[in-house]
């Protein structure tokens, strides 16, 4: 019985060993199903940990994949899925990093890693779809 609940544990949400953005993208999608520790569940290896499945997966492949200028947002959308609801105290640290502008044409896109203690986030041109740049928020511990 308690081999079960070990079991248990263990995420059945492959990482491709290719840079195939698409499964990548399923990959995320599957992990962000479950919630880690910083999202108020159990602490699990495969998305709280630093290298786990969900770090390598939005880290090392779908970060360096989404972090350049000029990619549609509609792609990120298709690929992760709708962003994160965006908390007040995390939309004002976004905005404190953007180039000031008498009209913002700025929104922001967020896909937590661990909650909001380290998270992806994009800064999009609400006029053309496009990034404008993206990059990676971490709580220092």
């Amino acid at each position: 019985m308690v081999l079960l609940g070990l079991l248990s544990t263990v995420i059945a949400c492959p990482v491709p060993l290719v840079e195939d953005v698409k499964a990548l993208g399923k990959t995320f999608q599957c992990l962000r199903a479950f919630k880690g520790r910083f999202d108020g569940g159990d602490f699990n290896e495969d998305v709280d940990t630093f290298n786990g499945k969900k770090h390598r997966t939005m880290q090392q492949k779908l970060a360096r994949a989404f972090n350049k200028a000029g990619v549609l947002e509609k792609t990120i959308l298709k690929t992760m899925g709708h962003s994160d609801k965006i908390p007040a105290e995390v939309l004002m640290e976004l905005l404190s990093t953007q180039p000031e502008m008498t009209i913002s044409v700025y929104k922001y896109m967020v896909f937590k890693w661990r909650g909001y203690h380290d998270y992806l986030w994009f800064r999009v041109d609400d006029r053309d779809g496009k990034v404008v740049k993206g990059d990676w928020y971490h709580t220092l511990e």
